[in-house]
């Protein structure tokens, strides 16, 4: 009976877990989010060409990610498949590292990005970028994490994220820099 009920729980959660696969980078749907983190970004540069090419950038590179990682929501499954192998890539912190160089390839002039860290080393550990531009302090920064929605890129101001407190992660930014 025991193992009838296993069987039927795990089926039950496989059932909820699909698989991501973005057609359009960018569609009509992603108009509402790019304008509303082009508004957030441009409060903290003051530089609209800039933070709509920031916004545009995060949404639908989010996206071409997501399709890289062969995605599959929620995000927690595909780290139990990421860990058991199943997939390659797919981590919040591989999220952070591969729009990390995206973004830094473009070499925007009125943003600085960090990485932030939550939860370090638990079992709930999270990694977002934080995009932030001269003289605004790490708490005031705006969340980019395109883990958090598979793909669908979440973003608020990091004193406001209600899940979690992220906290600036020299090292990771290292990390990155290389």
């Amino acid at each position: 009976m025991r193992r009838i009920f296993f069987l039927f729980v795990v089926t039950l959660f496989l059932a909820g877990c699909t698989s991501v696969h973005y057609n359009t980078l960018h569609e009509q749907s992603d108009r509402a989010p790019i304008e509303s983190l082009g508004k957030i970004l441009e409060e903290i540069s003051k530089d609209k060409q800039e933070s709509k090419e920031l916004a545009t950038l995060a949404v639908t590179y989010s996206k071409v990610l997501a399709n890289r990682y062969d995605l599959v929501s929620p995000p927690s499954y595909h780290n139990f498949l990421v860990n058991t192998g199943e997939r390659e890539k797919g981590l919040c912190y591989d999220f952070v590292d591969d729009l990390m160089v995206e973004i830094r390839s473009r070499h925007f002039k009125s943003f600085q990005f960090k990485w932030g860290r939550a939860n370090a080393d638990a079992l709930n550990e999270h990694n977002v970028i934080v995009v932030l531009s001269k003289g605004v302090p790490f708490q005031d920064g705006v969340v980019l994490d395109a883990w958090r929605h598979s793909g669908k890129l979440y973003f608020v101001k990091v004193k406001d994220d209600p899940k979690y407190r992220f906290r600036e992660w020299i090292e990771g930014d290292k990390r990155v820099a290389q």
